[in-house]
């Protein structure tokens, strides 16, 4: 590892630096070095009571998980979060800001403290694995940034919308089929979710001739003059022709 690599590491891991990255009252996101990770084993006889461990011998399984948190979302006041529980904003956090940033985030661990107390207060940890699909589907251009201020700026922005909207039944279904579409197995099954996420935010599950229905609302929405939606409707429909045939793929 090149020493400017090195440099980066140490800087994204010093938890002494200043915090974030207060971002939002009630909210605080700063730097923390917590390494997520499990491995598999398999044994070959019954423990001899309902609390102890099994015997040896055990063999290890390929797989596992390994997830790397350098980020903390810490609630500090939960009035600021629009009547949401604990855990339903914290992933709001995450969710808003993968809209924006080009790189996985993910809400690895939800936790009963703050992260930098949990080594002194092990024995009172209550730790629980939220999002630990073994992928991420997304277009990423790196796996680790540095935010700016202008994302940071822009979560600002953005949460308390998605935390009053979070309480409309039909914004909550689509954004949480949406957020969902980026930890299915494949491409085509994310396809498919994310189509159905606009279907449920614009209403349209229920028309009979989806295809024009969607075409037409999505290129109006998007379009900026009758010329504008005219082509807009074309690719839309092109697009959702693609996610047809893509359903197709699924079923075969």
């Amino acid at each position: 590892m090149s020493a400017s690599g090195k440099e980066m590491i140490t800087k994204a891991w010093d938890t002494s630096a200043p915090p974030i990255y207060g971002c939002l009252p009630g909210i605080a996101l700063r730097r923390v070095y917590v390494d997520t990770f499990g491995a598999t084993m398999m044994a070959f006889a019954p423990p001899s009571t309902p609390k102890s461990p099994h015997p040896t011998p055990w063999a290890g399984v390929r797989g596992g998980f390994n997830f790397e948190g350098r980020v903390e979302v810490e609630l500090t006041d939960m009035s600021a979060c629009d009547g949401l529980t604990p855990s339903v904003a914290a992933w709001l956090v995450a969710a808003v800001l993968r809209l924006r940033i080009p790189t996985p985030i993910r809400l690895a661990v939800i936790g009963n403290m703050p992260f930098d107390r949990m080594g002194e207060h092990w024995q009172e940890v209550q730790a629980v694995a939220f999002e630990s699909a073994p992928h991420q589907i997304g277009i990423f251009t790196a796996m680790r940034i540095e935010v700016t201020n202008d994302q940071l700026s822009w979560l600002r922005d953005m949460f308390p919308v998605a935390a009053r909207l979070y309480h409309d039944e039909r914004f909550f279904r689509a954004f949480s089929v949406y957020d969902q579409a980026q930890w299915t197995p494949t491409p085509e099954m994310a396809t498919v979710l994310v189509w159905t996420a606009i279907e449920i935010l614009f209403d349209l599950a229920g028309e009979r001739e989806k295809t024009k229905a969607i075409c037409r609302t999505l290129s109006d929405y998007v379009g900026v003059d009758q010329s504008d939606r005219d082509r807009a409707y074309q690719v839309i429909q092109y697009l959702y022709y693609k996610r047809g045939q893509r359903l197709c793929h699924i079923a075969k």
